[in-house]
C-alpha cells in the first residue's frame, strides 16, 4: 500500500471514530467486509496491510473486538470473531474462494444494520463496482449510525480514498 493510501486510512478511520457519539473508549468492536468477488492474494494482502497499519497508528486497536464478515452473496455472508492480527497472518483465509456474482450493496447494509450495529468502525473491501437496486432501501439501512461508521474501499479506485458511507459512485443497474 502507497504511504498515501496508508494516510488517507488513518485519517478515515480518525473521523469516523471521532463522530460525536461513535466510540468512547474502553475495547472498540469493528466489522472488516471483504467481497468475495476479490482475488484471493489481494484480499490477504490487503486485510494484512490494514491490520498493520491500524495497530501501528494507535493503542485502541491492541486490543479490539474484530468481526471478519465475508460477503459471498446476497443471501450468504458469513462472520468470523478472530483477533486482528490474524489478519495479519492471513490465518482466517484459509478457506477464502473467489466468487464472481453481483451483489447489492443494500442487502450488505441490511445485514449490516442488523448483525453488525455495535460495531464503531466498519471497513468494506469492495470490488471495481457496487450495484444498487433498491436505492430507498439502501439509505434507510444507511441511517442514522451506518453511513457514519462505515468506509468503503473499491478495488482499483484511482483515487485510492476510503468513502464514508454513500460517498462513492455506484453502479446503479446490475449487469444483464
Amino acid at each position: 500500500m502507497e504511504l498515501l493510501a496508508k494516510m488517507n486510512l488513518k485519517n478515515a478511520v480518525e473521523r469516523v471514530l471521532h463522530v460525536p457519539g461513535n466510540y468512547t473508549g474502553g475495547v472498540l468492536e469493528m466489522t472488516l467486509v471483504v467481497d468475495c468477488g476479490l482475488p484471493d492474494q489481494y484480499v490477504r494482502d490487503f486485510a494484512g496491510e490494514i491490520a498493520g497499519i491500524l495497530r501501528m497508528h494507535s493503542e485502541v486497536f491492541r486490543n479490539v473486538r474484530m468481526n471478519l464478515l465475508l460477503w459471498k452473496s446476497d443471501r450468504e455472508m458469513e462472520n468470523k470473531v478472530i483477533p486482528l492480527s490474524f489478519l495479519q497472518t492471513s490465518g482466517c483465509f484459509e478457506d477464502y474462494r473467489q466468487r464472481k456474482e453481483n451483489k447489492k450493496l443494500e442487502q450488505l447494509a441490511a445485514h449490516l444494520k442488523l448483525f453488525h450495529a455495535r460495531s464503531k468502525l466498519i471497513l468494506a473491501l469492495t470490488g471495481e463496482e457496487v450495484f444498487i437496486e433498491d436505492e430507498q432501501a439502501l439509505i434507510q439501512n444507511m441511517r442514522p449510525f451506518l453511513g457514519k461508521k462505515s468506509l468503503f474501499l473499491l478495488k482499483d479506485d484511482p483515487e485510492g480514498k476510503w468513502r464514508r458511507g454513500m460517498e462513492f459512485p455506484l453502479q446503479r443497474e446490475l449487469p444483464g
